[in-house]
């Protein structure tokens, strides 16, 4: 069975860059995946951190026993050797709460310290799962493929995310021109996508590039429930859009509009039977912010150790969810 802890660590980030080296991790050969596969040359910003690109990405799909697999982006992995990843980022939530804290008191689960029944059931739970969005979803597969190469969660992650993308681009028509994610060298909208590769788990996030819409909220519910239509068997859950820092909020993208679009995905995945995983608040400054040193960008955009916070999250809510 899973342990509890009373305290629950929400990090806010000094400098997470002085615990561990960033640039340890730009190249690094993954193991499982095909060169070949790769169509284009990734360039990473910064420090050799988070992808802040907005053109499009290719997501490649090759069938293999009748099943199709992804390596889930375009472009060179990420990372030193996986071996020398695991070691400077073995545990990223140690940096993250060697660094100022503030605690939550709240029962959770530790999904640090699982045993073999619960990881084989996590194993099972997100088998076949796919990430759909823009940028910010298209980083977590570099990371699932980099720092959290081995993980229960990473290893079962395809995705149909594209840097770029938004609500709106999601719900246009499929003429060739649109942004949609590529299998196979073809375009495909979301809907018609998550059919071809199989996804049992659609894991959805969006929201930025869609902040000054009013009705955001509501083609978000219409994009799923298209995808849902189209694949009646599949298992939808909303990721919170999470903050941008506080210098870069302005009239039409602000915070105050993400916690907005927040409430009212947390309702309308209520109402339409989807699951809803929040992130909001665990990637804050305390203050509705991302923190400043946990972006690459200074915008919205943030370090690949970050996304340790959506699979501890995506974990604990499995783990809820079956009763473990």
């Amino acid at each position: 069975m899973v342990k509890y802890s009373k305290i629950y660590y929400v990090g806010i980030a000094a400098m997470i860059s002085s615990v561990v080296s960033f640039p340890s991790f730009a190249g690094a050969t993954l193991s499982g995946v095909d060169p070949a596969m790769i169509s284009s040359q990734m360039t990473v910003p910064g420090q050799g951190n988070a992808e802040t690109t907005e053109d499009a990405v290719e997501t490649q799909m090759t069938k293999n026993d009748s099943t199709f697999s992804s390596v889930g982006i375009s472009g060179e992995p990420l990372g030193t050797d996986k071996k020398e990843v695991s070691t400077s980022f073995s545990d990223p939530g140690e940096a993250i709460q060697d660094s100022t804290t503030v605690q939550e008191e709240k029962r959770v689960i530790d999904v640090n310290n699982l045993n073999a029944e619960d990881i084989s059931a996590l194993a099972d739970y997100f088998k076949d799962s796919v990430i759909i969005g823009d940028s910010i979803a298209e980083n977590f597969q570099r990371y699932n493929l980099s720092i959290g190469a081995g993980d229960v969660v990473s290893d079962n992650f395809t995705s149909l995310a594209v840097a770029g993308y938004s609500i709106s681009k999601a719900l246009l028509p499929n003429n060739g021109s649109n942004i949609h994610p590529m299998l196979q060298g073809k375009r495909y909208r979301l809907p018609e996508a998550v059919s071809i590769i199989g996804a049992k788990h659609v894991y959805s996030f969006f929201g930025y590039k869609d902040l000054a819409d009013v009705y955001a909220a509501d083609k978000y519910e219409l994009l799923l429930k298209e995808i849902q239509t189209t694949n009646p068997e599949t298992d939808i859950t909303v990721i919170s859009t999470t903050y941008m820092t506080e210098g870069n909020q302005d009239a039409e993208y602000n915070n105050s509009k993400v916690r907005t679009l927040n409430e009212n995905m947390r309702l309308k995945c209520e109402a339409n039977g989807w699951s809803f995983i929040d992130v909001q608040d665990i990637m804050s400054d305390g203050r509705g912010n991302l923190p400043d040193e946990w972006s690459i960008d200074k915008k919205i955009h943030y370090n690949y150790p970050y996304y340790i916070y959506w699979v501890n999250e995506m974990k604990r809510f499995a783990l809820e969810k079956l009763n473990v």
